[in-house]
This record gives structure tokens, C-alpha cells and sequence, in this order.
């Protein structure tokens, strides 16, 4: 076990979890030692066991939950543990984990550059209104990158749907 390579354990996960909190235990257990930069160790094995016990019982969100406690929870960096079960819960239609697959295929480092499986997965998590792959899909619409042809009126479109995300998020408070 290393950890994550120039970054706070659990800071770059944070950045990826809006509205952890809302979900089920595992998340409520998880969001906080993501924030934390040494999270006691009966606090990660305790959500841990919740995570695995609502990912035996099928729930995807919790089989993402899993995976980030190998990307840098509590220090630890084990891609190779974790990329299956992102895989598992992008699959089931976590809008999340969508995403990690989607920026990890387009920047890495834990999968291999490939820009046609990036903008796949940015538009499987577009499609479940992730803010960050609308908006990557909308900078990629305007400049011609991930291999589309640039089409103001899509990147437009796209922009608009973060706009509602934003309205809905801000009436939700």
C-alpha cells in the first residue's frame, strides 16, 4: 500500500462525491473520512464492513463505496483493487463511478488514455445528471475534443441541463 501520489489522502476523492451524505450507510460513513486527512482506523474498518455487507446485498453505490477505500482512503493507493468494483457499480448506474472510469480513461493515471471509452462514460454519467460530466462533455462540445466535432448547440444544451442541476440543487436548500 503507497499513497495517492502529491495529494492529501481522501482530498481528490471529496472532489468527486457531491452529495455523498444523501445516500445510503456506507456513504454517510464514507464522506466523512474522505474529508479527514487520517481517519481513525476503527472508523474506516467500521464503514468498511457496512460497505461490504450493503455491497453483498447488491447495492452498486455501496460496491462504489468499496472501491474508494482503495484510491486513498485512510492512505491507501491499490488501483488494481479498486477498478473492478468501479467497473461493477458504473455498470449498475453509478453516476460516479461513471465518471472516475470517464476521467481516469481521459487524464489517468490509473487506466490507460483512451478518449472514445472516456467520452462514453461522460455521456453514461451526463445521462445521470452528473454535474462535472455535463460539464466536461460541454467544454468538449465547444473545443472538438474526446474525437467529437464541435457543436455549439450540443455544448449549449449541456450547459443548460448544469444550469437546472444548479436550480434544483439550490430549491433542494
Amino acid at each position: 500500500m503507497r499513497p495517492v501520489p502529491g495529494a492529501a489522502p481522501g482530498l481528490l476523492l471529496a472532489v468527486l462525491l457531491p452529495g455523498l451524505a444523501a445516500a445510503g450507510d456506507c456513504r454517510g460513513l464514507v464522506q466523512p473520512l474522505l474529508l479527514q486527512a487520517e481517519p481513525a482506523a476503527a472508523s474506516v474498518d467500521a464503514a468498511r464492513e457496512v460497505c461490504e455487507q450493503e455491497a453483498r446485498g447488491n447495492d452498486p453505490e455501496a460496491t462504489y463505496g468499496l472501491a474508494l477505500f482503495s484510491l486513498g482512503l485512510a492512505g491507501v493507493w491499490r488501483p488494481e483493487a479498486a477498478i473492478p468494483l468501479m467497473r461493477m457499480a458504473a455498470g449498475q448506474g453509478v453516476s460516479e463511478a461513471q465518471y472516475w472510469l470517464a476521467w481516469q480513461t481521459e487524464s489517468g493515471p490509473a487506466l490507460a488514455n483512451d478518449p472514445e471509452a472516456a467520452l462514453y462514460w461522460y455521456e453514461q454519467a451526463a445521462r445521470n445528471r452528473h454535474r462535472l460530466a455535463l460539464a466536461r462533455l460541454a467544454t468538449a462540445y465547444e473545443r472538438g475534443e474526446l474525437g467529437v466535432t464541435p457543436d455549439a448547440r450540443r455544448a449549449l444544451d449541456l450547459r443548460a441541463q448544469i444550469r437546472r442541476c444548479d436550480e434544483e440543487l439550490a430549491a433542494a436548500r
